[in-house]
């Protein structure tokens, strides 16, 4: 396996990592930017009834219980109101111009207590990882693709508090460089 590969597996595991404990059986989850491997929901597989990957990148399709559509994000999600019971979107805003807008989509889409587990690296984050990219020591994303929010976990937070979601935990792991949150869909 090719070193760029062995470091890229590395920073999901420890991502992955984060988010598992926080995570709780459901009926309806979906991973929103779930990448053309469908990694984290194949990791996760047998936690929710029915699960939904949504990437650009991925073809529509079946995998078990995981459905495949092939979405933009930054697009209204194709779920009624408050059909998901947890929604995880990681290392996923900072590649989109409308971080607000997706999180505020999300609201829309849990139901009333639903939870949503959101990833993104930090400003720290993004400068290391974009020196790793131009080393070629990560390959995972194109030179420049990341947007600079200067995020942080009070952005992350604010973020979602404008979005209409509680903010149950939020917090920087993996030595500040990258943000953590869970929120929720207040209940009626």
């Amino acid at each position: 396996m090719a070193l760029h590969n062995l470091i890229e597996n590395l920073i999901h595991e420890l991502r992955y990592r984060e988010v598992t404990p926080h995570l709780r059986p459901c009926r309806r989850m979906a991973d929103l930017g779930c990448r053309f491997d469908h990694h984290f929901l194949t990791r996760v597989r047998g936690l929710a009834e029915e699960s939904w990957g949504l990437d650009v990148t991925i073809e529509d399709g079946k995998d078990g219980a995981i459905t495949l559509l092939k979405a933009d994000i930054t697009k209204p999600l194709p779920f009624a109101d408050g059909f998901l019971d947890q929604i995880t979107v990681l290392a996923v805003l900072e590649h989109i111009a409308n971080p607000k807008e997706v999180l505020a989509e999300c609201r829309r889409c849990l139901a009333p207590g639903g939870r949503l587990i959101a990833t993104t690296p930090t400003k720290l984050g993004i400068k290391i990882h974009d020196g790793l990219v131009h080393t070629g020591l990560v390959r995972d994303v194109e030179p420049g693709e990341h947007k600079d929010f200067d995020v942080s976990p009070e952005a992350l937070a604010g973020w979602a508090a404008e979005a209409g979601l509680v903010v149950e935990d939020v917090h920087s792991f993996e030595l500040g460089m990258n943000a953590f949150l869970l929120a929720s869909r207040p209940p009626l």
